[in-house]
């Protein structure tokens, strides 16, 4: 089966019920930010404009923005293609692999969502896409679940379920943000079709 929704295609592995759940950052400590992540440098310069608000969450030693990503961007080929740029990863006792992406704080929580949130914003409004969407991942064009990556074949990304879900439901928030909520309705009639089931997404997002 072939799907297509606004441009990019989504592996139809999505619409398959599994038993798993969303987890959280007291359940992992944010172990997906221990090597950073890259950025599309429009996305850098939108953090940088808010830079004042992500100080106000940040440890104090952490208020230095030129510190905040790589200096010098990358361009990718991969779609989406652009210039790309690294976040700093420093060292940070309090993570479990004993280094973290700059903005994670000691509590396994995003200092760019957190600050986000506390400015009446939408938590990922300065959230590195590939960080909202995780553990599914845009891969050549293709919304697809990242569970080729060590840190979900860990398990740390996930939790088993009781109940098996689909997984475009069990990500609900994630799908929406790439896809829409129309994006997100379509996926729901292609999964009725196939398995002539109902479903309701858990609420959710970290």
């Amino acid at each position: 089966m072939e799907i297509e929704i606004r441009g990019l295609r989504v592996d139809p592995r999505l619409l398959e019920p599994r038993p798993v759940q969303r987890c959280g950052p007291a359940y992992c400590r944010g172990r997906c930010c221990a090597y950073g992540v890259w950025v599309r440098v429009e996305q850098r310069d939108e953090i940088l404009r808010h830079a004042e608000l992500i100080k106000r969450v940040l440890p104090p030693e952490r208020h230095d923005e030129t510190r905040w990503f790589d200096p010098e961007p990358e361009w990718d080929d991969t779609p989406p293609a652009g210039y790309w740029v690294g976040t700093t990863v420093i060292e940070n006792p309090s993570h479990p692999l004993g280094q973290a992406c700059v903005f994670l704080l000691d509590d396994g929580r995003c200092s760019l969502q957190v600050a986000a949130a506390e400015a009446g914003m939408h938590p990922w409004a300065l959230k590195p896409l590939h960080c909202a969407l995780y553990p599914l991942t845009l891969w050549e064009g293709q919304l697809i679940l990242d569970d080729e990556n060590e840190l979900y074949a860990e398990a740390s990304c996930q939790q088993p379920a009781e109940e098996a879900r689909p997984l475009f439901m069990v990500f609900d928030q994630e799908v929406k943000w790439v896809l829409g909520e129309e994006g997100f309705q379509t996926l729901l009639e292609l999964y009725r079709a196939r398995y002539g089931a109902e479903g309701h997404p858990e609420p959710g997002g970290v």
